[in-house]
């Protein structure tokens, strides 16, 4: 079992492909002297698929309040994946560290052709006869996901729905600079230049790239620079190369103080949750880490939103209680099964979608044999079989299969 447990904990933690894993394993087998068979990478992936499977079937304590979180994954291809995790409130390590994915216990894996609220709704409620109704489901408030949360909260009263604060803190800077025009030509004048500098010898000036989705969950890298690059031409003599490619920045002495400012309340506000969750008392501990603010406009605008989510969501709290009010575990779960499906992610959902369940809850020796045990490898590729069906990889080896007529 020490090397299941040690395959898995190089997938989990080091982001380690199935086949990295497996030489690292004989790797670690010959430097050490260790007289054990290593295992294939196929033979990884088998454990994997079965641990999964076994997290997915796994008794859950019902009597129990549990926070879900819930997202969508799409890849290639029409289909969506449904992840729902749960956590017990009282397991949450509010106040000592983020949520990590050995807390979590994998609820449900649903594929989705189509996404719509009321599928979303039936889901959640299928999903309650693993952990009883949740207390809290928290989620990025996707259109179809927030429909159909808000369907079942209809007739579960109990169950309240708290928006990632990552999600709004990067809709608070949407609204706030997407209407900006000097936020758009300051964006527009870094990506001209990059487009000069990408391919000379000069490349090392190249600013950081918002990234196409989600690009206000990113702007902290672009903000940090355009600081440091300011600094530079603030000397009393600066570089030549800097001046002549990035004087312009002094035009935007003024805005990028604010928009620091702004990213730097979104961006605490974003930290604090993550670790102490939502209550009664966010608001009041978010106004001390803040600190004094300035009047600009713009901050007082986000600062304002933000207060509005913490008095939103810490409401929602019974005396005594703290809530979820992050994603950030499912998130960084998905990226990692991006990695371990490497270039497959590209053409559409794989068995290795089961891995999530591997990469989630505990994973000490007893736990994996008692898991290995009760799913043999035909239960865990059975299950894959029904639920993906014809996947796009096998019908593209039917499609470049086929002979000439």
């Amino acid at each position: 079992m020490s090397v299941v447990c040690l395959a898995r904990d190089l997938i989990a933690h080091t982001g380690a492909s199935l086949r990295c894993a497996a030489a690292a394993l004989a790797v670690i087998a010959q430097r050490c002297g260790l007289d054990f068979p290593t295992p294939a990478f196929s033979t990884i992936r088998s454990w994997l698929l079965r641990l999964g499977c076994y997290a997915l079937c796994r008794p859950l304590q019902k009597d129990i309040p549990w926070a879900w979180l819930i997202d969508h994954t799409i890849q290639l291809g029409p289909q969506k994946l449904l992840v729902i995790y749960g956590c017990p409130l009282a397991e949450v390590p509010f106040g000592q560290r983020n949520l990590a994915l050995g807390d979590l216990r994998l609820v449900a894996l649903v594929l989705m052709t189509q996404s719509t609220h009321e599928l979303v709704d039936a889901e959640l409620e299928k999903a309650t006869a693993r952990t009883g109704v949740p207390r809290l489901i928290a989620s990025d408030h996707a259109t179809d996901l927030k429909k159909g949360i808000a369907e079942f909260q209809a007739r579960h009263a109990d169950t309240a729905a708290v928006h990632d604060v990552a999600h709004h803190g990067a809709n608070v800077l949407e609204n706030r600079w997407g209407r900006d025009p000097r936020w758009q030509e300051f964006v527009r004048r870094l990506s001209a230049g990059n487009q000069k500098l990408r391919h000379t010898a000069e490349a090392y000036l190249l600013a950081p790239t918002l990234r196409p989705k989600a690009r206000f969950m990113n702007v902290g890298p672009l903000l940090r620079f355009a600081s440091r690059v300011l600094r530079l031409l603030q000397v009393e003599t600066p570089a030549a190369r800097v001046a002549e490619q990035y004087g312009w920045l002094l035009e935007y002495q003024d805005a990028l103080r604010g928009w620091l400012e702004e990213h730097r309340v979104v961006q605490l506000t974003i930290e604090r949750v993550r670790r102490h969750g939502v209550n009664a008392d966010t608001l009041a501990a978010l106004e001390a880490v803040w600190g004094p603010l300035s009047d600009r406009p713009g901050t007082k605008m986000v600062a304002g939103h933000m207060r509005a989510y913490a008095r939103r969501y810490g409401s929602l709290a019974e005396q005594g209680e703290t809530l979820v009010g992050s994603t950030e575990v499912l998130e960084s779960s998905l990226g990692k099964l991006k990695r371990l499906q490497g270039d497959t992610a590209a053409g559409g959902f794989t068995g290795l979608v089961l891995a999530l369940g591997a990469l989630t809850g505990p994973s000490d020796e007893a736990e994996v044999r008692q898991a290995l045990d009760a799913v043999p490898n035909k239960e865990a590729e059975g299950w894959v079989k029904r639920t993906l069906g014809a996947t796009l990889h096998w019908l593209r080896r039917q499609f470049l299969g086929q002979k000439d007529a």
